[in-house]
């Protein structure tokens, strides 16, 4: 069985760029979720990544039969290759907490590869409370 679930925590939320091109035709059921990990914003790159850790990540969960058409594309702006070494970020199979049925499913997620946790940290802005939308809104909200 293929699996139909993608949690999503930055430029493909609901509303932002990535997913107007890549996720809304897919017309995915999207639920409220979060997940473990602790979230980096790459100042140079503008966008957020995660790398495990015991943090939470705030983010949505979506499903779509159509997943299997839209990862593709999703894994080439991703920049994931399915080898770690030659990968921007790496996909997963990770535990993920949808919020709106209380329960705990299996869900790809897209992470920063643990072999490059150090070059992250020296170089990447932790976002305490793992919400990319609500860093953007303080990150609007402070360029006055």
């Amino acid at each position: 069985m293929y699996l139909n679930r993608l949690f999503v925590y930055g430029t493909l939320l609901p509303g932002l760029d990535n997913y107007n091109r890549f996720i809304q035709e897919h017309q995915p059921v999207v639920y409220k979720a979060r997940a473990r990990g602790i979230m980096y914003y790459l100042p140079r790159d503008g966008y957020p990544v995660v790398l495990d850790g015991d943090g939470e990540i705030k983010g949505v969960l979506f499903e779509s039969e159509n997943l299997r058409i839209a990862l593709p594309q999703i894994d080439e702006i991703q920049k994931y290759t399915g080898i770690e070494s030659q990968s921007h970020l790496i996909r997963e199979i990770r535990d993920v907490e949808n919020i709106e049925k209380g329960e705990t499913v299996k869900a790809h997620m897209y992470l920063w590869p643990p072999s490059k946790a150090r070059w992250l940290k020296e170089n990447g802005t932790v976002i305490l409370d793992g919400d990319w939308l609500n860093f953007l809104r303080n990150q609007k909200g402070t360029s006055h």
